[in-house]
């Protein structure tokens, strides 16, 4: 199944500089196990259950039906509705727009890998990953938050995190399974399509100090 999505102008990747160097130089990148982000309790930015999805919805949206005697019924309370994804998963996170405030979201972030050419870089990535993981699906969309994407589960998070503008690239297994390491993928240079961008705040706090 052909799935045609439109990228955005550019992508933005908020994290320490010692590590985007590498992706800027190398074309590396870290793909991470979903269940990963359970455990950090500590970092409010990333900590999420990826496996399951929780959504509501107000009980002035919903009617519910009898099958057997089609009589509808109004709910006094909000519907929660329970999504799981049914395995682990890989996936590697972006945002979608440059924003300083994310420079302080995401803990020991001094900088930003800007990507200026999505398409080729998204081309380049897949193409890489699956001559890895040859038996994987991948893809890359928008995250929806506090609602359900049209492309499943793994593209949907809780509304408290609205604010990342996440582009996520994720690839599922060809059979349902729990435990995943991470993998490291290399796509070769992008320094030609990419750059990174330090905490414009940082240089301004540099040059203060300099001139005092």
């Amino acid at each position: 199944m052909q799935i045609d999505i439109m990228h955005p102008p550019k992508l933005f990747r908020y994290s320490e500089n010692k590590w985007l160097e590498r992706s800027l130089n190398f074309g590396e990148f870290r793909l991470r196990p979903a269940s990963d982000y359970k455990e950090h309790e500590n970092d409010l930015a990333r900590h999420d259950d990826e496996l399951v999805r929780i959504s509501k919805s107000p009980a002035s949206a919903v009617t519910i039906t009898v099958k057997a005697t089609g009589n509808h019924i109004r709910p006094i309370g909000d519907i929660t509705y329970r999504s799981a994804v049914g395995t682990n998963y890989l996936t590697v996170c972006f945002s979608d727009r440059w924003d300083e405030q994310l420079f302080d979201e995401f803990p020991n972030t001094d900088a930003c890998l800007v990507i200026h050419n999505v398409e080729e870089f998204s081309d380049r990535f897949h193409n890489a990953v699956k001559l890895k993981l040859p038996h994987w699906a991948g893809m890359d969309a928008p995250v929806v938050y506090g609602g359900k994407s049209e492309y499943g589960p793994v593209f949907s998070k809780p509304p408290q995190f609205v604010t990342q503008h996440e582009w996520r690239f994720a690839w599922r297994p060809g059979i349902r399974i729990e435990h995943v390491e991470p993998v490291i993928i290399g796509i070769g240079s992008i320094a030609n399509i990419a750059e990174i961008r330090e905490d414009p705040r940082h240089k301004l706090s540099t040059e203060s100090k300099s001139i005092i």
